[in-house]
């Protein structure tokens, strides 16, 4: 016999602390391997185009409909009817409004997948950009959002370059941009600098952002990036499995 169980001592899996850490480790290990079957079943699910399933499971407000504060339905021709930014098919039988915030990182997180989901489905989608700049959260926001209406009223297709150079550069731009700033950055996106500094002066820019913001409000948005998907609400970064596995089985 062992002198520790001759001399009355227990071993460490037989004190009190002992057993609960075992306890523990055994919970652990479950609740792992209950983590670990579910990440393979949904990988499984998308891999098996059941992109759908997740879509109700992760992002059910797909299929809700959106309400105001109010509690009246979203107006979908004043969200989706204005001159507007947008990626994809005018005519598409899927529109999704994306109201944005150039300074705000899940924004930026958002902009590629959507962009992505343009380049494989736009005949499939519209994909409308709307502004809702949170100044008080990201300072200097309102400011790049004037700016690119400005660029928009000028050239819709140059618009898009001035986009991609606000994300990408998210966190280099100086707060606020001087007017060296703008003359550069309206150079490299081959925009008429002169055009720019009057848009921005006599606050046509802004009218497109206050404007914007306002359907935002009406429409129930707090934060960015929030969409419509054909007037229904769905908030925060969606995955592109989800986003593909919808727009797809749609």
């Amino acid at each position: 016999m062992p002198d520790g169980e001759k001399n009355g001592a227990l071993r460490w899996y037989q004190t009190l602390w002992g057993v609960a850490l075992i306890g523990l480790g055994s919970l652990v290990l479950i609740v792992g391997i209950v983590f670990a079957v579910m990440i393979v079943n949904y990988w499984w699910q998308i891999n098996h185009g059941q992109g759908k399933t997740l879509e109700d499971k992760f992002y059910g407000n797909f299929q809700q409909s959106t309400s105001t504060a109010s509690g009246s339905s979203v107006d979908r021709k004043k969200l989706e009817g204005g001159d507007d930014p947008f990626l994809g098919n005018p005519d598409a039988p899927i529109t999704i409004v994306a109201f944005f915030d150039f300074k705000c990182p899940n924004s930026k997180a958002a902009a590629p997948i959507i962009q992505q989901l343009a380049d494989k489905y736009g005949f499939k989608v519209k994909i409308i950009i709307k502004d809702f700049p949170g100044e008080s959260i990201h300072p200097g926001a309102e400011q790049l959002a004037r700016f690119a209406s400005c660029a928009y009223l000028q050239d819709h297709n140059k618009y898009w370059k001035l986009y991609n150079i606000f994300f990408s550069r998210q966190d280099e731009l100086p707060v606020p941009l001087a007017d060296s700033d703008i003359s550069n950055l309206a150079n490299e996106a081959g925009l008429n600098y002169n055009m720019i500094d009057q848009c921005l002066k006599n606050g046509k820019g802004g009218v497109k952002v206050n404007r914007d913001y306002n359907d935002g409000f009406d429409a129930g948005v707090n934060g960015t990036p929030t969409f419509f998907v054909n007037g229904d609400m769905v908030e925060g970064v969606v995955p592109w499995d989800v986003w593909d596995g919808f727009i797809k089985n749609y």
